[in-house]
């Protein structure tokens, strides 16, 4: 297997330690490739998003880690862009390798408030009642309506975390994902995932944090991409230079039971299949 992850944060948003520290990290594990995706910048205050202020910063401290360890690691420079109304395209802002696309919230375009859907249980459930009156299939639609919205409007090369809304769903407290609203959502929006040839990330982050028991998206979603030919690359999204490979090799292994044998990654500066 050639280790690689493209999903990775810093102290530059909402991750800890310098990027430097995350390579490190890579090379002592023997990995190949590293990305880093910080959160864009949006147009509203965070907590958890980089700062526009930082932004030229982060590129050129990348660019020097580049030069650095060229020869040794491959570094790629990438931003995890939320798509909401009026969010800036990043795709082609200069410096930027690749972008993972995500949505981490959705906006009340009445009122403008942003509603959680990655943050807290009890901000889901806020969500949840102030956003859809307490019907989970009315967020089930609109949040996979986002997704499908972002993949015609700003395709990114990796999708994020498909299935973010499971995050505080332990013991099936919002919904059971054989609720076929929610399966429907899910299988519209990967016919989009394979018309666009998007990359569905296998993302270990949500257990290195300790939020879910399996990765983002649930393995039955695993082998419905499988059998659908979507490419899938495995990654951490590490918030901290020690979770930069967790549970990647029990993931790979249960990826190749299901079929697959490659994971898509850049290499080469090119987005190739290596083996898992």
């Amino acid at each position: 297997m050639m280790k690689s992850n493209l999903h990775s944060h810093s102290r530059y948003d909402d991750g800890s330690e310098e990027l430097e520290s995350y390579i490190k990290a890579a090379i002592e594990k023997g990995f190949s490739v590293y990305g880093f995706s910080g959160h864009a910048p949006v147009n509203f205050d965070t907590n958890w998003h980089m700062k526009a202020d930082y932004l030229d910063d982060y590129l050129n401290t990348i660019d020097e880690l580049k030069e650095k360890y060229e020869g040794t690691i491959e570094i790629y420079t990438g931003l995890e862009a939320d798509f909401y109304p009026g969010c800036m395209d990043w795709r082609s802002k200069a410096g930027i390798d690749y972008t993972i696309g995500a949505v981490h919230f959705l906006k009340n375009e009445q009122t403008g408030s942003v509603m959680d859907l990655d943050g807290t249980k009890e901000e889901f459930i806020t969500t949840l009642r102030e956003g859809f009156n307490n019907d989970i299939h009315s967020l089930f639609r609109a949040y996979f309506e986002k997704l499908r919205n972002m993949l015609l409007e700003m395709p990114p090369n990796i999708i994020a975390h498909l299935d973010i809304i499971k995050k505080n769903n332990s013991g099936n407290f919002f919904f059971e994902e054989t609720n076929p609203v929610y399966q429907d959502e899910i299988m519209k929006t990967l016919e989009l995932i394979r018309k666009t040839d998007t990359i569905v990330e296998i993302n270990t982050g949500g257990m290195s944090r300790g939020y879910v028991t399996e990765p983002y998206p649930s393995r039955w979603i695993w082998k419905i991409c499988h059998d659908m030919g979507i490419h899938i690359t495995v990654t951490s999204d590490s918030h901290h230079p020690d979770n930069i490979d967790y549970f990647f090799d029990e993931a790979c292994a249960q990826l190749k039971e299901i079929g697959y044998k490659e994971q898509r990654i850049l290499y080469n500066n090119v987005w190739q299949d290596v083996r898992l």
